[in-house]
């Protein structure tokens, strides 16, 4: 039984790694781009993904490699300025994305633990993927304006300021923020059940 655990858990970490590889470089897979500066990524879902169905040390390890591919990104290829900015610091790179992976894996092992029914089973799925999505896009606002207030302030536009830059990211990244966590808490129940049931 454990090997046969072990053999799920490295299969599925495989696939989950190359999903992520692929939604990094294949134009509207990844980042679906709004506006120069605005996309909704689609690569937490992959990083939730982990963390639901392998727990919360394979969720912070997929963050991991999305924190890594979003930095070397920003130097081989970034969308936008703001991107090429932010993401090659590595720390807004990486921290958001283990947190992500972190976090979702945390609420949905934690959340209610014991209780074991289908319904709040997936309940805690749609917990564990909004708390994910929201952690990253959080965390990376909060990092641009620790460490590139003045900076990325020029770059957003848009009546931003050293003082009110995260503010302003706020509302401006509001819409992605609200379709990521919204996407999370739907797609994450629907593919977490049958890979949890595939492992049984």
């Amino acid at each position: 039984m454990h090997k046969r655990s072990s053999a799920y858990n490295i299969s599925v970490m495989g696939i989950l790694t190359a999903l992520l590889l692929l939604q990094a470089f294949v134009p509207m897979f990844g980042y679906i781009r709004i506006t120069p500066g605005v996309a909704i990524t689609t690569m937490h879902l992959t990083v939730i993904m982990g963390a639901v169905v392998l727990g919360t040390r394979s969720g912070a390890t997929l963050g991991l490699i999305w924190g890594v591919i979003s930095m070397t990104v920003a130097y081989v290829a970034p969308g936008d300025p703001l991107s090429l900015l932010l993401f090659r610091n590595p720390v807004i790179a990486i921290v958001p994305r283990v947190l992500c992976g972190l976090i979702a894996g945390l609420v949905f092992n934690q959340l209610g633990k014991g209780i074991g029914s289908g319904k709040y089973t997936t309940a805690k799925m749609v917990a564990a993927g909004i708390s994910g999505a929201l952690t990253n896009t959080l965390f990376v606002i909060g990092f641009t304006w620790l460490f590139y207030a003045q900076r990325a302030a020029s770059i957003v536009g848009n009546g931003a300021n050293s003082q009110n830059l995260g503010f302003v990211l706020i509302a401006m990244l509001g819409v992605n923020a609200v379709a990521e966590a919204i996407a999370a808490g739907i797609i994450t129940p629907l593919l977490g059940r049958a890979l949890l049931r595939f492992r049984r």
